[in-house]
């Protein structure tokens, strides 16, 4: 679902990264193999069956005026969160843990610098860090090269059968580079943009 928000507030360069944003250990990455589009079903059954997984990687945002890069580690537990977002953003290394009933923004070292509670918590956070709208629960499946289940989405896919673009909740999703991680072919750079805003994430690293 994606919220609509209108706010005036500036975009706070750390906060407003930490959202715009969502194998086996010391696997080596290379590139994938071509994967027949047969294999695209249990491929996105194999991955939504995940209990946990995570990823470390880049990002680069743009928005407006307001803009700038960093590290980026993502964490997938279940349906928590966890997002670390260090680098030249200003504001050393931010941490967000993300679950349907809470949003908690903490320093580098560990202290709670704000949280929001109740069902519409992520509304709020992005209301009041962002000012326009992102449908932050679909990101996590967007990190996986899979659609949102809960949207409605346009898939295009390459001759090889994986997923070159996505179109769903006002936003494009173009896949630039995949890799192989544990037989399964994952992004590696991926491009989100709207009318508003650009990112652009380079995976190094997934593990689950």
């Amino acid at each position: 679902m994606t919220a609509t928000l209108r706010s005036r507030r500036p975009v706070s360069r750390a906060l407003a990264v930490l959202v715009l944003v969502l194998t086996l250990p010391g696997c080596a990455l290379r590139p994938p193999q071509p994967e027949p589009v047969a294999d695209q079903a249990a491929r996105r059954d194999r991955l939504l069956a995940l209990e946990s997984w995570d990823l470390r990687g880049r990002i680069a945002v743009r928005a407006g005026s307001d803009g700038g890069q960093g590290d980026l580690e993502w964490r997938q537990q279940g349906e928590h969160t966890r997002i670390r977002l260090s680098g030249p953003f200003g504001a050393g290394a931010w941490q967000l843990d993300w679950d349907p009933q809470s949003v908690t923004v903490s320093g580098r070292d560990g202290t709670v610098t704000r949280r929001w509670t109740g069902a519409d918590a992520t509304t709020q956070f992005l209301e009041e860090q962002l000012g326009w709208s992102f449908p932050a629960v679909s990101t996590r499946y967007w990190l996986l090269g899979l659609s949102d289940p809960g949207a409605a989405a346009l898939e295009t896919r390459a001759a090889d059968g994986r997923l070159a673009v996505l179109e769903q909740s006002g936003w494009t999703v173009r896949y630039e580079r995949y890799i192989e991680v544990a037989g399964l072919a994952m992004p590696a750079k991926i491009v989100l943009e709207n009318a508003r805003a650009r990112l652009r994430v380079v995976i190094d690293r997934w593990r689950w």
